[in-house]
């Protein structure tokens, strides 16, 4: 077989030429627009990863800042709450404040006004019990009522105890031996004789020295009062009302309750 080197040799030549045309007029642009684009999804690849990345770190801030504004709206809400919590017991403190003023007030109030009730009902019982026990005393024993008065009040002053004796002394020293008598009706001369006896049978050493002056007091009630330099010595139906007295305020207190309860004593509760 004979080998023909010159056409095996153009051959080669010619398929050399074929890839080097094909390789720069072919493969080279198809290679390189294959590079170029590998290149741009490259490139976008990395500006999707670039672009995740901020809009991670962009969500991250967002879910930062909205955190703080949560907190710093539960923080408004709970400084709201206390200030509206703080505002209430204020206004609770000064509601309770005012209450318990008026409370205080109407209870001074109805103090005073029980005071005067009592002081003139005692007046009034007073007044009327000497009516009645003079009239008494005038039909039955016909005897007045002043004359008993002045009896037990010398009585009274006859039947001190021996340690007043020096303070009443003491007390008339220091007054120079004045004396004021106050009578809820006028006093005689011979009462008025009789008191100075008594007392300077009490007291010895006032014998001759006692200035007396005497006042009308109707405020004693049927009564009798001394004062010698602020030692006092005193009768009066006044004493015999502290049980009257008593009771009333009793009354008052138990009536009180009651009245507020809205019950009747002895009955059932009231109601619309």
């Amino acid at each position: 077989m004979i080998i023909d080197w010159y056409t095996i040799i153009f051959q080669i030549l010619n398929f050399l030429v074929l890839v080097f045309l094909l390789r720069y007029f072919l493969y080279g642009p198809i290679i390189k627009a294959m590079d170029d684009r590998e290149q741009k999804i490259v490139e976008r690849e990395e500006q999707a990863a670039k672009q995740k990345k901020e809009a991670e770190k962009e969500s991250q801030e967002y879910r930062k800042q909205r955190e703080e504004l949560e907190e710093q709206e539960e923080e408004i809400r709970e400084k709201a709450r206390e200030k509206a919590e703080k505002e209430k017991n204020e206004m609770l403190k000064t509601a309770r404040k005012e209450v318990d003023e008026t409370k205080h007030r109407w209870e001074e109030a109805f103090e005073r006004e029980k005071e005067t009730f009592i002081s003139e009902l005692r007046r009034r019982i007073g007044q009327q019990a000497c009516q009645v026990a003079r009239r008494c005393l005038e039909d039955l024993a016909d005897s007045r009522l002043e004359e008993l008065t002045w009896d037990l009040f010398l009585k009274k002053i006859k039947a001190l105890p021996e340690e007043e004796h020096a303070e009443l002394q003491e007390a008339l020293a220091a007054d120079n031996y004045k004396i004021t008598l106050q009578s809820a009706f006028k006093a005689s001369e011979e009462n008025v004789d009789e008191l100075k006896k008594s007392l300077q049978d009490v007291v010895p050493e006032s014998d001759g020295k006692i200035e007396l002056t005497a006042k009308t007091d109707q405020s004693l009630i049927c009564g009798l009062e001394i004062d010698a330099g602020g030692y006092r010595v005193a009768w009066n139906i006044d004493s015999y009302l502290e049980d009257v007295e008593e009771e009333i305020l009793k009354d008052l207190d138990h009536k009180t309750p009651v009245e507020n309860s809205g019950e009747v004593p002895g009955g059932e509760e009231t109601g619309n």
